[in-house]
């Protein structure tokens, strides 16, 4: 009976750290608490940062929509449209079968890719286009993201997820989103012009156009990112944006990319002769303005780091402000 006791008692240990191991981590920091901790935007680019007015005024969540294009027979409350672990897929015969964390995610901390990323991996201005990058690009930069490596106000839900997401749904995700095809990625339309129509910041930060024909400046140093229309809101996947881009900023983002008179390394040494990534440098040609600047600014700034950033480093530090806006227009306006 003692043997017995006593060999109950020496397994104890391995039997609770067993139990440990098996249980879910309890320690991944939320969204909210780690928006506390983010850099403000950087000075001058606030604008692209887009965030949700606090007085913005949803959709009913009772009410009832069916997205242009789609299946008429699919009928979803907008709170249907909105669940993080169940958004729509309007068009399913579109693209390849979803893994189930792009489609679903996994509670309580991984929200379903797509319902930020869309099923083409297209995104919103407050995400990312993801389509067409590489596993590893996509891989690496979850992990940066844990690590610390990339902070603004922007990050936080993709922190917390990066916390939580296992290595396996990881690469089933990352694999996913970079077999998109080139037929699927385009999704920004760049206009160069003095004026643009009217608009404002609206539901999770995209901006959109104002009623009435009424039309604004585009200064300079501003670009506007505004929704087709408003079935961005329902999370159509063929609701794309269009760039509002300053006069000129277009031949001058050219030359910056072609290393700006000699200043620095041309974009298209890393990035390939398309833009359309290489090796580990990402896809910038199609890309929206709104993320591309957010990223040269983070990373000029110090709030994107780490050794993924490599000869970026060196690149960014030679940019002005004026750089970054051209350069972000030119690639934007470039076919993915």
């Amino acid at each position: 009976m003692k043997k017995v006791i006593l060999a109950a008692l020496a397994l104890a240990p391995v039997i609770v750290f067993a139990a440990r191991a098996q249980a879910p981590a309890t320690d991944t920091p939320v969204a909210k608490d780690i928006m506390l901790k983010m850099p403000k935007p950087v000075a001058g680019f606030e604008w692209a940062y887009p965030m949700q007015p606090p007085d913005f005024k949803p959709l009913p969540p009772d009410s009832v929509h069916t997205a242009e294009g789609a299946d008429p027979s699919m009928k979803l409350t907008m709170r249907q449209i909105n669940n993080g672990f169940g958004p729509p897929d309007w068009f399913p015969k579109e693209h390849a079968p979803m893994p189930d964390i792009v489609a679903h995610g996994q509670k309580p901390h991984v929200p379903a890719c797509m319902l930020c990323h869309l099923p083409n991996g297209n995104g919103h201005p407050e995400s990312a286009s993801v389509s067409g990058l590489s596993e590893k690009y996509i891989i690496d930069q979850m992990h940066a993201f844990k690590n610390g490596d990339r902070e603004n106000i922007r990050a936080p839900a993709m922190i917390e997820m990066a916390y939580a997401i296992s290595e396996k749904d990881l690469r089933e995700a990352a694999k996913y989103f970079a077999a998109i095809p080139r037929s699927q990625q385009k999704w920004i339309r760049v206009v160069e012009t003095s004026r643009a129509p009217a608009n404002h910041v609206g539901g999770g930060g995209a901006r959109f156009f104002d009623k009435g024909a009424e039309t604004v400046p585009v200064p300079p140093d501003m670009i506007y990112e505004v929704a087709e229309n408003e079935q961005v809101e329902l999370r159509n996947q063929h609701a794309g944006f269009v760039d509002y881009v300053p006069v000129g900023s277009l031949a001058k983002g050219r030359i910056v990319a072609m290393g700006n008179h000699g200043q620095m390394r041309t974009c298209a040494s890393c990035h390939g002769e398309d833009y359309r990534g290489h090796d580990d440098a990402p896809r910038l040609a199609g890309r929206g303005a709104y993320y591309l600047i957010r990223q040269l600014a983070d990373m000029k700034a110090g709030y994107r780091k780490g050794p993924a950033l490599g000869k970026m480093k060196d690149v960014v530090s030679k940019l002005s402000d004026a750089d970054i806006l051209n350069v972000a227009a030119y690639m934007a306006s470039r076919t993915p």
